[in-house]
């Protein structure tokens, strides 16, 4: 059955201490990464258990929860539900936070809303590099000329993405920050870079650097701009201050970061880059086994981010990189590992989890096979590490490396292939398969201790305790208006039922109303969904229109508070349903009892709102 990621997240927010107690949310590519005011209240193992989460983490003064692939879909469900306040967001939880957690917290929160764009780039740039050694392009072709530059344009411009994201982190006007990177990619400042003439600002020399790809100099720059817009904020009259206090920040800051922050942020750059990169130098093969092997580990503690600016660095500075293709292997082994949980388990719930999550890691997301299976069954993740380690020595002893930004996967193996350097590629392909075929035949014949299934009367019992106390209830519309099935309404989610069965509504007027006696288990802060629970404990949803929270509340009056209780006829919502279609939505009113495996018969056609039975349950 479908995870229905609305209740995933009603209950996250609920085991979290509610909205009050999350001070803000983002993600990344399979975590839901909060920070709390008061993490002592959580309790673990029942957020562990919510149908939907693989596991918790806490690391880097954020309580992680590992959702996997669908993690944008819980977050827009949880985003919805909680008012973050930009002014705490981001000053961490109630507890104290050190200096390398903080450091770790800052960079996810940058580089995590990009990484899929950059890593497609890098995808791009490896398949044309295949295209073109198996002569099916000519680099001199108008066509290869521009999907290249389209290929190193993220990298080209990553400053500014950057901006983007450090702006909302340290809570900078997200255009200030945008205009300072531009100002470091400006066609006019690489002129003058490309000339080689000094250049003074106000008698200084300054240091022509070129910026395009940096990381570290426009996280610098975003920095201490948030300060400055802070302090003229605080000084600057209200009536000129949105005039002058971005001038005042650009025309300030530009020129620092040209003096000051960009030479410095390039030092600590290539000084941190230079580093790992002198190691590797002094033995791949020793680099290989460190990195193969302890790659995941760094995964489930929520640390890994601290390599990315590395990576990046490495493309800026060197064309390629080494680490992911000593990291590539680390990936491998651990799918390799849930496979050959796969192939031993007996017990059949966790065969099909080892099956799901090994396909899902040879794709590069891991989380499903370290959490789901690995971890939890603890010599599998062991065995998978040494695999690891083994498939790194093999990517160190030949150079293995990555040439354009990717997370390693099948997917993204283009990325690791350039024409004059097959050596480096079949020696990269070799240590995946190494590692994928270790990381399985070490599970296999060390073993684990297999989970045993529960007794089929167990289960059967535990299913029964989900059935509900009625049936063949009779529910009215909650607007008046036009019903059909919801499989036509034109929203692919509520169209698959996977949320729950019930109908379309085609509103005659902007009104909704309660439908029975009951209670607002779920007011959207936006006023575009009502949850209602009636008195035999049925879940229904009342969503006003399609990707209407889009619409951030305009046009929607709420006149209902969460958890209070409703009497049939009780005016919930009033919308103004010309308003949302001008503005390009469908207002079809969308109402569904939310338990999808729940039978249900509909009445189509006109029904004015609490008159008619439009749900009746079977």
């Amino acid at each position: 059955m479908a995870i229905d990621y609305r209740k995933t997240a009603d209950e996250l927010v609920k085991e979290l201490g509610g909205n009050e107690n999350i001070k803000n949310v983002t993600h990344c590519a399979t975590r839901l990464r909060f920070i709390l005011k008061d993490e002592s209240i959580v309790d673990k193992d029942k957020v562990s258990k919510i149908q939907g989460v693989i596991t918790t983490v806490q690391a880097s003064g954020q309580f992680q929860v590992v959702i996997g692939n669908h993690v944008k879909d819980a977050y827009g469900f949880v985003i919805s539900q909680v008012t973050v306040n930009e002014d705490t967001a981001n000053e961490g939880g109630g507890q104290k936070v050190g200096v390398v957690s903080r450091i770790v917290d800052i960079i996810s929160a940058i580089f995590a809303p990009f990484l899929y764009t950059l890593a497609a780039c890098g995808i791009l740039q490896g398949i044309l590099g295949v295209l073109v050694a198996a002569n099916i392009m000519d680099t001199a072709s108008g066509t290869y000329q521009i999907l290249n530059f389209v290929s190193w344009t993220a990298f080209t411009f990553l400053p500014v993405m950057i901006a983007v994201t450090a702006s909302k982190k340290f809570g900078l006007n997200q255009f200030i920050g945008i205009v300072i990177a531009c100002a470091l990619v400006c066609p006019d400042y690489i002129a003058m870079v490309n000339a080689g003439e000094p250049v003074y600002f106000l008698g200084i020399h300054v240091k022509l650097l070129s910026y395009t790809s940096s990381v570290i100099p426009i996280i610098l720059a975003i920095w201490i701009a948030s300060y400055i817009e802070k302090f003229f904020d605080k000084y600057i009259p209200l009536v000129v201050r949105n005039l002058f206090t971005p001038m005042f920040t650009i025309a300030i800051m530009v020129p620092l970061t040209l003096l000051a922050f960009g030479p410095v942020g390039n030092a600590i750059g290539g000084a941190i880059g230079g580093v790992y990169n002198t190691l590797y130098g002094l033995s791949p093969i020793i680099a290989g086994i460190v990195v193969g092997g302890l790659w995941e580990v760094l995964v489930i503690f929520g640390v890994h981010w601290g390599i990315t600016p590395v990576t990046v660095g490495n493309y800026a500075a060197l064309g390629y990189d080494t680490f992911t293709g000593l990291q590539a292997s680390a990936v491998f082994s651990q799918a390799g590992a849930a496979l050959g949980v796969f192939l031993k388990t007996r017990n059949k719930e966790m065969k099909g989890v080892a099956a799901s999550a090994a396909l899902t890691g040879l794709f590069g997301i891991t989380e499903p096979a370290i959490y789901g299976v690995n971890l939890r069954l603890k010599k599998p993740m062991i065995c998978g590490c040494i695999a690891g380690a083994v498939g790194g020595a093999i990517a160190g002893a030949f150079n293995a490396v990555s040439w354009g930004y990717n997370m390693p996967g099948i997917a993204t193996l283009p990325a690791y292939f350039k024409s004059g350097h097959t050596t480096q590629f079949f020696g990269l392909l070799l240590s995946i398969a190494v590692a994928f075929v270790l990381g399985a035949v070490l599970t296999f014949i060390v073993g684990f201790k297999d989970e045993t299934e529960k007794p089929v009367a167990e289960n059967i019992a535990a299913e029964n305790i989900e059935v509900k106390k009625e049936s063949g209830e009779e529910f009215a519309s909650p607007v008046t208006g036009n019903v059909i099935p919801v499989k036509e309404v034109h929203d692919e989610v509520f169209a698959s039922e996977s949320m729950g069965k019930g109908v379309g509504i085609q509103a005659k007027e902007g009104r909704v109303y309660a439908p029975f006696d009951g209670t607002a288990s779920v007011v959207f802060p936006t006023g575009h969904a009502v949850g209602l629970t009636d008195e035999n404990g049925n879940e229904f949803l009342i969503h006003i229109g399609i990707d209407t929270v889009e619409l951030k509340g305009d046009g929607f009056t709420s006149h209902v508070q969460q958890g209070s209780s409703v009497k049939k006829g009780d005016l919930l919502v009033e919308f103004d349903k010309e308003k949302i279609q001008k503005a390009g939505y469908d207002a079809t009113v969308i109402y569904i009892i939310t338990d999808a495996d729940r039978e249900i018969e509909i009445e189509k056609g006109r029904h004015e709102a609490l008159k008619d039975s439009v749900i009746r349950t079977v």
